[in-house]
């Protein structure tokens, strides 16, 4: 071998000292491979995922360049605690077609379209602490539910005609049930308008929806003869329709509200769903 002249080596050689160069070429060699220390040569994109993988801002799983053998895409941000795996990817990174999305930020974990990564509300989101799962910003779990009964009736909002004289709000498995006796009395009655009997002010036991709201039919008793300075004994039963809203408000549906009395007790008896599907038209 001399030294500051171009040579061309063939055969085996053997050096028991450091080797100093600018550069190593291999015949054939191209840009994209590595040269191995025993001779082989390893492709850049297969070499570094398995060895280095903090080398890489995101790494592109590919099998093939078929497009129905879409691959995987690992990504990880350094500038935050967000990490990604997404599925159904292929060479473009801008391609969000097709594309899902799972992974953690400093917050939530997330499951979403990557179409819609910028909106951090869209999708299955596991907050940070793992006690809340929702779906598109509805809550699934856990089912809301109040501590104690009582939470619900101390919440419960009647008119300055009415008063409570018996019953409770409770929720359970999904359910709210209502049992509850009203009684009104005003000397200037007026059914000119919808009659509210009470409102729920406890956002567990009002009923949601997905989609548009409607009004969920109740079964409710109106007795309009009182019997004696008993709060409880009415006579004459007359079966009503009453209803409660989006907003929990507990009112005698029009159709029954003509003509009201001045003095009158509903009873309502009868439960809801707390998560309603809004109907198809």
């Amino acid at each position: 071998m001399t030294l500051d002249t171009d040579q061309t080596v063939t055969g085996y050689k053997q050096f028991v000292q450091t080797i100093q160069a600018d550069k190593f070429l291999k015949t054939d060699g191209t840009a994209n491979q590595l040269l191995l220390a025993n001779g082989e040569t390893s492709d850049i994109g297969d070499f570094l995922p398995k060895n280095f993988p903090h080398a890489l801002g995101q790494m592109i799983i590919e099998p093939d360049s078929d497009i129905r053998n879409q691959g995987l895409r690992l990504m990880k941000n350094k500038a935050n605690w967000d990490s990604f795996v997404l599925t159904g990817c292929n060479t473009d990174p801008t391609n969000t077609d097709g594309v899902w999305k799972m992974g953690s930020t400093s917050s939530q974990f997330r499951i979403q379209k990557q179409e819609d990564q910028a909106y951090d509300y869209k999708g299955l989101i596991i907050d940070f602490d793992c006690t809340s799962l929702k779906f598109n910003n509805q809550l699934v779990s856990p089912l809301p539910t109040p501590s104690t009964e009582q939470a619900i009736k101390q919440s419960l909002v009647r008119g300055m005609y009415e008063s409570f004289a018996w019953g409770q709000v409770t929720t359970y498995n999904g359910r709210g049930y209502i049992s509850m006796q009203v009684t009104h009395s005003n000397p200037n009655t007026s059914s000119s308008s919808t009659y509210t009997l009470f409102s729920i002010f406890k956002d567990e036991a009002k009923p949601q929806f997905t989609g548009a709201t409607f009004t969920i039919a109740l079964n409710a008793v109106m007795y309009v003869t009182k019997q004696s300075t008993n709060p409880i004994l009415w006579t004459n039963a007359i079966p009503i329709d009453c209803y409660i809203d989006v907003d929990s408000h507990i009112r005698i549906n029009t159709i029954c509200q003509l003509p009201l009395p001045n003095d009158f007790c509903v009873q309502v008896c009868d439960s809801y769903a707390l998560h309603n599907q809004s109907p198809v038209n």
